[in-house]
């Protein structure tokens, strides 16, 4: 049988420095689609929120925002100092919510 190469290796990463960054299905997308764009244009949010809803390193980057105080979109919710916040996430339907929080209950949600 052939050596076939990892999808790791198909990907140029390398495992021994891999990053969940770099698994990011945003890795390389325009910031502003995070912050200005998000917050100024509905459609613009409410795709860049399947974004995160389809990543799989969703939770990890909830939480490393949440921990961080971080301010933007980030595993799907848009905060302000590492809380969510409200206004700019008021366009999510109970059903996103209800995906956010289904993704990111390996954890504790009780801030979401």
């Amino acid at each position: 049988m052939p050596n076939t190469p990892s999808l790791l290796d198909e990907m140029g990463l390398d495992e021994a420095t891999l990053s969940w960054h770099q698994l990011a299905h945003c890795d390389g997308m325009d910031l502003g689609w995070f912050y200005k764009d998000y917050e100024e244009d509905e459609q613009m949010a409410i795709a860049m929120d399947e974004v995160c809803l389809a990543c799989p390193v969703m939770r990890e980057c909830f939480f490393d925002a949440a921990d961080m105080k971080d301010y933007g979109l980030r595993g799907g919710v848009f905060l302000d100092n590492g809380k969510p916040d409200k206004l700019r996430n008021a366009h999510k339907t109970e059903e996103v919510w209800a995906r956010i929080q289904e993704r990111l209950s390996a954890s504790s949600t009780s801030d979401i």
